[in-house]
């Protein structure tokens, strides 16, 4: 099956970096333009659209599906690593991987779903694309924002 990863839309930080930040006017714009994108590929069949909780997260998500059209799934499993928080890069790659494990199980192989979810989450990702175990030596990397990358899953990696 295909995951189609996209970091959440330009999150505005004025008031301080938090999970309820909203996108920027920006931010709205490049979800439209993503959204116009992924609609245009009609021979994608997208069952999905799942997003952290996030309010950026969500918002995106729905901006998407104004072109989609999807049923929407919110997994807190999907939130970003938090320096703040008690769990280690270690943790949130291993959230991250349990929740796609458990996404990728419900659907078929000819299937296409979509992640809204933050920038440094694509670890996870990736390590389950090529088949890597998640590690705490894992690069911690970012994602410019509303970026679509593909994955291809194969059930085989777990």
């Amino acid at each position: 099956m295909r995951i189609i990863y996209v970091h959440h839309a330009l999150r505005d930080g004025s008031g301080g970096l938090n999970q309820d930040n909203d996108i920027t006017k920006l931010g709205e714009k490049d979800a439209k333009v993503q959204a116009e994108i992924l609609s245009s590929l009609n021979k994608i069949r997208y069952k999905a659209i799942y997003t952290s909780p996030y309010y950026r997260c969500k918002k995106t998500a729905l901006i998407l599906n104004k072109k989609l059209n999807l049923p929407i799934f919110e997994d807190e499993r999907l939130n970003e690593f938090e320096r703040c928080s008690k769990e280690t890069w270690l943790d949130v790659q291993t959230r991250i991987t349990d929740c796609l494990h458990d996404i990728v199980n419900k659907y078929e192989d000819d299937d296409v779903v979509i992640c809204v979810t933050s920038g440094v989450n694509v670890a996870a990702f990736i390590n389950l694309a090529y088949k890597l175990k998640p590690s705490a030596n894992a690069p911690f990397i970012g994602v410019s924002s509303c970026s679509p990358l593909g994955f291809t899953i194969d059930k085989s990696c777990f």
